[in-house]
């Protein structure tokens, strides 16, 4: 049986887009084209996944994803926000709500894909050679989504440029995020930082530390692997996946010794990869070379 994506945007063209995509996947796609429409089809037919715009008629999506999250029977639907608005604090709700924040952009296709094939486990379709004329057909279609998509992304990357550089504000003191659920081990670090005068806060599960990053953003992350309400592979993902936090250097440091642990963390995006016990003296080095301002007096 097919898996069922709801895709709610006024913007037409957008839809038919994503609607054409995502039936190459497999999918049977449902399409609300305003925010009352989009909870009313959510209700009614409860899709595997959701694809929100956030700014529609009769409601924002934002709005609308967090009556979801309140939801009874919606609750567990995973909601992708798609959105030309870059605002930090667009970005910091969509992660308060626990959804995935994909701006409007040239490639979004590709940042769309593979968090859908990863959410409903299904396989992306591989092209194959041409056998008939309809099968032609279909290549020229997507090649044609392809391009339309590089034109309504160049648009809207002219409209937010200007946005994006709006939303950066003034750097804070530095500080460091902790994300470590054992507390002798978050104590010892936050004691090791304030010796060298760093202030340090401490979060003690996956999704707790990916909010308090979006909303604070810290100079620098010290993150755990094994932890409740995501593991640290987790909370990579989705700190890389923001512009807010992508930059942020993240220091792994965890009692698990496994090699593919250490090289999954390093491919997405990890800065440093320490095993526990702490050694407090490289994760020093570590992070007066990544964040040298960290330690200027």
């Amino acid at each position: 049986m097919k898996k069922t994506v709801l895709i709610a945007d006024d913007n037409a063209d957008i839809v038919d887009i994503l609607k054409r995509r995502c039936e190459t996947l497999g999918l049977n796609v449902i399409v609300a084209n305003n925010a009352m429409e989009a909870l009313t089809k959510a209700e009614a037919y409860q899709p595997e996944a959701i694809m929100l715009d956030v700014n529609m008629p009769h409601g924002n999506g934002l709005s609308v994803c967090e009556m979801l999250t309140h939801h009874e029977q919606l609750s567990s639907i995973p909601v992708i926000v798609l959105t030309g608005n870059t605002s930090s604090e667009v970005v910091k709700r969509c992660h308060q709500l626990c959804a995935f924040y994909i701006p409007k952009t040239t490639d979004i296709w590709s940042q769309i894909e593979p968090v859908l094939c990863d959410l409903l486990k299904i396989t992306p379709m591989k092209d194959t050679p041409d056998v008939n004329t309809e099968e032609d057909a279909s290549a020229n279609c997507v090649a044609m989504l392809d391009r339309v998509f590089s034109i309504l992304g160049a648009e809207i990357n002219r409209n937010t440029e200007t946005e994006m550089e709006c939303a950066v504000e003034e750097d804070a003191a530095p500080w460091v995020l902790t994300i470590e659920d054992d507390e002798d081990v978050a104590f010892t670090l936050r004691r090791r930082l304030q010796e060298v005068g760093i202030n340090a806060v401490n979060a003690n599960e996956g999704t707790e530390g990916y909010r308090h990053a979006f909303m604070s953003v810290p100079t620098a992350i010290i993150l755990d692997y094994e932890l409740p309400g995501g593991n640290g592979a987790y909370v990579m993902r989705r700190l890389k996946e923001s512009p807010v936090t992508a930059s942020i250097p993240v220091i792994v440091l965890t009692g698990r010794k496994e090699g593919y642990i250490e090289r999954q963390m390093r491919s997405m995006g990890a800065s440093a990869f320490y095993n526990k016990p702490i050694p407090w003296q490289q994760v020093q080095e570590t992070l007066s070379n990544l964040v040298p301002a960290a330690f200027a007096n």
